[in-house]
């Protein structure tokens, strides 16, 4: 009973309270995203991270026709062939057929990691700008757009064309 008497007049301060201190709270997000694909910086990034794959591209493709040259040769001549030059002629193409398909791998491993480096770089700008622009327009909180914990953000909280803005005036 003592505990209802002190804990019921605390209850209601609370609660008088809150409303009060939520009305400080700012929140926004950021669609982080959108801002990578739609800066200056990414747009550049991503027309030279497509650049490295058409040259990897490229690079592949002759030497997948140099193995079809090797397969074409020996399917229409390997039968008459001697049984050294055939044999000799299968190496090779099983020697370029494992090249290929090292290189084939070590492209697709090079074009992650320089997706990694050209993306992570530009994030961690974004990341730097969004947590000026918060503490300096007084943002208790921002989130990233699409991360689980937003399941609801109205328009008027979605910073990202103020960052994307802000983040291409400073990296010109």
């Amino acid at each position: 009973m003592k505990w209802i008497r002190l804990g019921l007049p605390l209850l209601v301060l609370l609660a008088a309270a809150l409303p009060l201190s939520a009305a400080d709270v700012k929140i926004g997000y950021v669609d982080l995203q959108r801002a990578l694909n739609e800066s200056n910086r990414g747009k550049k990034a991503k027309e030279e991270f497509k650049a490295e794959v058409e040259k990897l591209q490229a690079q592949l493709k002759r030497k997948k026709d140099q193995l079809e040259s090797l397969k074409e040769q020996l399917e229409k001549k390997g039968a008459v062939m001697k049984e050294e030059e055939r044999a000799n002629l299968e190496e090779e193409y099983r020697k370029k057929l494992r090249d290929f398909e090292r290189d084939y791998k070590d492209s697709q491993a090079d074009l992650q990691r320089k997706d990694s480096e050209l993306t992570g770089a530009i994030l961690k700008e974004l990341q730097e700008v969004i947590q000026e622009f918060g503490e300096r327009e007084g943002y208790t909180m921002i989130f990233e757009a699409g991360s689980t914990a937003v399941l609801f953000g109205a328009k008027a909280a979605d910073l990202t064309d103020t960052i994307l803005e802000e983040y291409n005036r400073k990296k010109r």
